[in-house]
């Protein structure tokens, strides 16, 4: 019996091997036309000149979705460099902005708020002018000199004249160079 069930089995899987699979007919279908476009290009080359305007026409009409694709990928990139472009220089206007607010706004009572006590202060009346000296240690420990004055009425507000080195040059002109310098003028305080 076993023998019997064996070979009612067998010309089935036999009948199913024997015929060609959905697959494999696809295959062989593109490599027939992989081979016709191929004895096509043959063809084109071996013919002496330049192709007709209709021979690009008839390429155009095969390859028009590679073109689309490739037109619209190269856009698209020129679209994000441009918007990258775009972000990063506004991120540096709005860095720029921030600095110089942070640097006109420095008053000694904000200052000793942002950075802390400083090292040293000095203060000097000179009629009609108070112009006060305070001193801080900065990156890479140099010491920084920064000079505030105002009218000697007790209402006037401070007006920041300079920063400068300890060798007493006005070296930070910028307000990039004092945030560098000093970065804790920059802070949200």
């Amino acid at each position: 019996m076993d023998e019997r069930a064996i070979g009612m089995e067998s010309p089935p899987e036999a009948a199913k091997a024997a015929e060609p699979s959905k697959m494999e007919k696809a295959w062989q279908s593109s490599e027939q036309t992989l081979k016709a476009q191929m004895v096509a290009l043959i063809e084109i080359a071996r013919t002496p000149g330049y192709p007709s305007l209709a021979e690009y026409a008839r390429i155009l009409k095969r390859t028009w979705r590679v073109w689309l694709i490739a037109a619209g990928a190269i856009f698209g990139l020129m679209a994000v460099i441009a918007l990258v472009e775009d972000v990063t220089e506004r991120w540096r206007n709005a860095r720029e902005i921030r600095y110089e607010q942070a640097v006109a706004s420095v008053t000694p009572d904000r200052l000793i708020a942002r950075c802390g006590q400083p090292a040293e202060v000095v203060t000097k009346k000179v009629y009609p002018l108070v112009v006060w000296t305070m001193s801080y240690q900065s990156r890479g420990n140099k010491k920084v000199v920064l000079v505030f004055s105002r009218t000697a009425e007790d209402k006037s507000d401070w007006v920041f004249l300079a920063m400068k080195d300890q060798s007493g040059a006005p070296s930070y002109d910028t307000p990039e160079a004092k945030i560098a310098v000093l970065p804790c003028l920059d802070s949200k305080e």
